[in-house]
């Protein structure tokens, strides 16, 4: 048996890397699940389930051509790749392994993003509505912003605007825009009320997306090389900055850090690293990972009086620390960062491409989401005629009704064995 060759190793790190992405997504159904309470959790790993599918399917279906494929519109947008064909070519043993384990770790790291917009978007729109929100959005959004990054060579952030974004930050921002457009579009009161924070689920939870997310970013080099320790080694160092800041914040301000607030530090550190886990030296990323908490620890606490939610949290986190990392690298990147080339035209374009992003991806999802509220249905809120009156769907339902579903004009009785038939609310016993 001949020795591997360095393709080969590096198909394995990407391999490794795509499975570990997929497994922070599941992380972060169980994350959001137990911020929020046992039945949240449910809905969250559900969603997340349903959004990785969708996606998966039309990578397949061309989705990866147009994240990371040959041009379609020069720096917009790639054609579309049906079955990989460019990828797997016409013979399964005539495919390249590097190009396979590739394109199997991009189609993972749409799935994570995926995962955020459903997790968030899992306690307010009804399962087809959710499903068919991320199909239209992965199409409209997700590829063509993954372009911008994936495509090295053509993309409009790394080629024309010179943009500085290793592990694919501006896919990150515009998952949380376009969950916080959604969020806006469906109303405050619209989503299932929290219930009690579930420990044995954010732990498990926070663990697994810490780990998996650690793939993401060091999965995002693309090779085993000399760069891919120091990429590890940021990682971990600016989730432990991210992880201490946050429980010194809430140390401060609630005088008991908990093990929620541990896991959100280290995510904010790992998100804000994943555009610069190349570009910095070990110091640069320790302080980045602080600064990034510390920055979503005070926009989520402004953030929870508007009570729209525990999901809110992650959609916080997600725009602030990538906007935090993205900006960060203008400053002290090395070699092209204000501190070392004096001025600051990589800060500008960083800036201006976060910007674009959010702008283009909350607009989109919003008119999406309007779209679907006035066609399909999208939330899980009916609407009493005559009397403008909302009520949430009970619990006991197996999934939430769109809001065009008349409500029921006979309610049933509480069930203790039998149904309870042409029993109002008035004659129940007390």
């Amino acid at each position: 048996m001949s020795a591997a060759t360095g393709s080969q190793m590096d198909a394995l790190l990407l391999f490794i890397c795509g499975a570990l992405t997929i497994l922070a997504a599941l992380g972060l159904a169980l994350f959001v699940g137990g911020l929020a309470g046992r039945e949240s959790a449910g809905r969250s790993f559900r969603a997340v389930l349903a959004s990785g599918a969708v996606t998966i399917v039309l990578a397949m279906l061309g989705g990866y051509g147009m994240a990371a494929g040959a041009p379609l519109i020069p720096h917009l947008v790639g054609r579309p790749d049906p079955g990989l064909s460019t990828v797997a070519g016409l013979h399964p043993l005539s495919a390249d392994p590097y190009a396979a384990a590739r394109a199997g770790y991009v189609i993972a790291a749409c799935v994570l993003v995926a995962a955020v917009v459903a997790v968030i978007l899992a306690s307010r729109l009804t399962l087809r509505a959710l499903m068919l929100f991320v199909a239209l959005w992965c199409v409209l959004v997700l590829f063509p912003v993954a372009y911008a990054v994936f495509a090295l060579a053509d993309g409009w952030a790394v080629d024309v605007l010179g943009v500085v974004d290793v592990g694919g930050a501006l896919p990150v921002i515009a998952a949380g825009a376009s969950a916080a457009g959604v969020v806006l579009a469906c109303g405050r009161g619209e989503h299932a009320p929290g219930g009690i924070r579930s420990l044995p689920l954010v732990a498990v939870g926070g663990a697994l997306l810490w780990v998996g997310w650690l793939g993401l970013v060091v999965g995002s080099e693309g090779a085993m090389d000399r760069y891919t320790p120091l990429i590890a080694i940021n990682a971990f160092l600016a989730s432990a900055g991210g992880a201490l800041m946050w429980m010194l914040v809430d140390r401060v301000l609630l005088r008991r850090p908990t093990v929620a607030s541990a896991f959100c530090g280290a995510f904010s550190g790992l998100v804000a690293i994943t555009p610069a886990s190349g570009v910095l030296t070990l110091g640069w990323s320790l302080l980045l990972g602080a600064l990034a908490a510390l920055a979503c620890a005070t926009l989520v606490d402004l953030a929870a009086r508007a009570r729209f939610g525990p999901a809110l949290t992650i959609c916080v986190i997600t725009v602030a620390a990538s906007f935090v990392g993205l900006l960060y690298i203008g400053l002290f990147a090395a070699g092209g960062g204000m501190v070392d080339s004096g001025n600051f035209d990589l800060f500008v374009a960083q800036g201006t491409a976060g910007t674009a992003v959010l702008l283009y991806a909350f607009v989109v999802s919003s008119l999406l989401a309007l779209a679907l509220r006035f066609t399909v249905g999208l939330t899980g809120v009916r609407y009493r005629s005559g009397r403008g009156e909302r009520s949430r769907i009970p619990a006991s339902t197996d999934g939430p009704v769109p809001s065009g579903t008349p409500a029921r004009t006979q309610p049933r009785g509480r069930r203790t064995g039998t149904r309870a038939q042409g029993r109002t609310a008035a004659d129940r016993p007390r």
